[in-house]
């Protein structure tokens, strides 16, 4: 999937902060640290529910 569109997936979920983070990081190029923080933020959210 998109990186893009699970970003744009969890983006209500998360603070403001934490999104425009990762949203630079995939621009600047850092897609394997932009997977990590999406990978952890899904795993709090699951926990959460």
């Amino acid at each position: 999937m998109n990186l893009y569109y699970e970003l744009d997936s969890i983006k209500k979920q998360i603070p403001v902060n934490t999104y425009k983070t990762i949203l630079g990081q995939l621009r600047a190029g850092d897609v394997k640290g932009a997977q990590t923080g999406i990978k952890r933020i899904k795993e709090k959210i699951s926990k959460r529910r």
